[in-house]
């Protein structure tokens, strides 16, 4: 049964009043009857159900900027790109194009197109910190490894029990 315009505006009233008051840490027991609760633990309900909808409009809210920059950066991309597929020349001072003294050709200016690869990998850094990529390590340990750093630990270990006068500790079997 969908809610009435005026049920929404009571609930969103009464779930205002209600963070209020845990904001203030005052017990869901002194104010539950107040705000129309048939007990404490439904206005304790009502709060987790109330925070889960505003973290989930927050992050509904994040992913839409999200997606938003990366369609930006998208189109950043492209002009980016055409830049890079065109011929760009050398212009003289003058405002004419400078010609190659060998050849009589136009000189290529390659700076637009480096330029473009610059602005390239700045957007490609954007798109992937907006999509959380740009800093994924990945450490392999091989078992050879993880003996070899048991093997340390328990030297130190037993190095530790010897200084204090301990009986040195039973070494593990091995696997």
């Amino acid at each position: 049964m969908p809610v009435s315009r005026a049920n929404k505006i009571a609930i969103n009233a009464r779930r205002a009043k209600l963070v209020e008051y845990r904001r203030k840490k005052i017990p869901y027991s002194q104010f539950y009857e107040e705000l129309g609760y048939s007990s404490v633990n439904e206005a304790t309900k009502d709060f987790k159900r109330t925070l889960e909808e505003s973290i989930a409009r927050q992050d509904g809210s994040v992913e839409l900027y999200r997606e938003e920059q990366l369609q930006e950066l998208e189109y950043l991309a492209e002009e980016a790109h055409k830049i890079l597929r065109e011929v760009h020349y050398v212009v003289a001072t003058s405002g004419k194009v400078a010609l190659d003294p060998n050849t009589d050709q136009p000189l290529i200016d390659h700076a637009p197109k480096l330029q473009a690869i610059d602005r390239l990998l700045r957007i490609l850094d954007r798109v992937a910190k907006l999509r959380g990529t740009e800093q994924i390590r990945v450490e392999v340990l091989t078992i050879d490894a993880i003996d070899a750093e048991i093997q340390r630990l328990s030297r130190d270990l037993a190095a530790l029990g010897d200084e204090a006068g301990e009986a040195p500790p039973v070494e593990a079997a091995d696997c």
